[in-house]
């Protein structure tokens, strides 16, 4: 038996002894309060073990040497509203976002969108991200990022920034590392 079966036979022998424990309190009607503290106790319980067992998996399918992720940031909106977002490196498939007017809105309110998730091995990697929008003046716009960036044995976590250049009258898009 592997590992995530065993935790889980015992999950399920673990729930039905409550079960059964509890099914000997419905006998005695005397105790109806008590059965309910101990229907809820279980409940408990098991969503407590349903967290462990998510946690557990995603650290199982997505250790921490491979985890990697994007999200993105939009420092006031005034002269770019982005439209969608392209990301391409060599060893991941494509990424590509279409945002709505609610998402461009909570993003202008200084909402940090996660993007997306994905596993990417150590070491250097080089990242083409495209996003797509229109100025301030309604006229179509492309802001680009080529970027070359070290994943370590820690997670990747970047942050493609939009921010508004005023001095300009535009804006620049960059990736940062958190």
């Amino acid at each position: 038996m592997n590992f995530i079966t065993r935790v889980s036979v015992c999950i399920v022998s673990v729930f039905c002894l409550l079960l059964t424990s509890v099914s000997g309190h419905a006998a005695e009607n005397d105790n109806q309060p008590v059965l309910q503290q101990d229907i809820q106790s279980v409940k408990k319980a098991v969503l407590e073990l349903n967290k462990d067992l998510y946690e557990l998996e995603q650290n199982l399918l997505s250790p921490a040497t491979t985890r990697a992720a994007f999200y993105v940031s939009l420092s006031y909106g005034e002269f770019f509203e982005p439209l969608s977002i392209e990301i391409k490196a060599q060893d991941i498939d494509p990424i590509q976002h279409i945002y709505t007017e609610r998402q461009v809105t909570a993003l202008r309110r200084g909402a940090v969108q996660p993007l997306t998730e994905f596993n990417l091995g150590p070491g250097k990697h080089e990242f083409h991200v495209l996003v797509r929008g229109v100025d301030q003046l309604g006229q179509a716009r492309e802001l680009m990022i080529h970027q070359e960036v070290e994943k370590t044995s820690q997670p990747l976590l970047m942050e493609i920034l939009i921010r508004d250049q005023e001095e300009k009258s535009n804006a620049t898009a960059q990736l940062r590392q958190w």
